[in-house]
């Protein structure tokens, strides 16, 4: 083998190899991600392709948004746009209400059918991670928000002052604790609460 076609062969392996790296490392991230439902980054609208699917999905005719009406908010922030205010990736979780693959206008995050839906699962999904062990902020906002897709240090910070506690502090899965949370997750999440104690009540019921 000449000079040029080493040259030629040690490019040829050297971009291989790189190309085997990059996709292993997006696998690992995905599969990482999926265990929790969660994929980088969460509710930040990256693209201007994140949103509608390619196959002329359309919303069923139940649908209610944020607003009363069936049409899909895509002004409003992604979680509420979604009815969807934890922003929980796509999965195959069977989460009451939630939309289909083939009706979610959102290539990423769960579509509910209505808000109380997406909150309902918020809600147990808080409430399922506080029972099995990360009961205070950081371990509960760690699972909930990994540091590889956020800055999940001042997502801890804005989550214990808003719920009065120290990083140390023990939560239980109480209603007005979940309350909490939802409240300052969705203000995290949206940038602003869009959830009143009136509807979290009612998702709450739903549990």
């Amino acid at each position: 083998m000449d000079k040029r076609h080493k040259k030629i062969f040690f490019i040829s392996g050297g971009v291989l190899t790189t190309g085997a790296i990059v996709t292993t490392v997006l696998l690992i991230r995905r599969r990482n991600g999926q265990k929790r439902g969660l994929l980088p980054p969460r509710g930040s609208d990256v693209s201007p392709a994140n949103i509608l699917t390619t196959n002329n999905n359309r919303l069923p005719a139940n649908f209610r948004n944020w607003k009363g009406g069936n049409d899909y908010l895509s002004t409003a922030p992604r979680g509420i746009r979604n009815n969807n205010p934890g922003n929980l990736i796509y999965t195959n979780i069977k989460w009451t209400g939630k939309l289909p693959k083939d009706q979610n206008k959102d290539r990423r995050f769960e579509m509910f059918i209505a808000p109380e839906y997406g909150i309902r699962a918020m809600i147990k999904d808080l409430k399922h991670d506080i029972e099995k062990g990360k009961n205070t902020v950081p371990t509960l906002i760690s699972e909930y928000a990994p540091k590889f897709e956020n800055n999940t240090a001042a997502y801890i910070q804005t989550v214990c002052k808003d719920l009065k506690v120290s990083q140390t502090t023990k939560l239980l899965p109480s209603k007005n604790t979940l309350r909490l949370l939802v409240h300052s997750i969705s203000r995290v999440e949206n940038g602003d609460n869009y959830i009143s104690n009136e509807l979290f009540d009612k998702a709450y019921a739903m549990i």
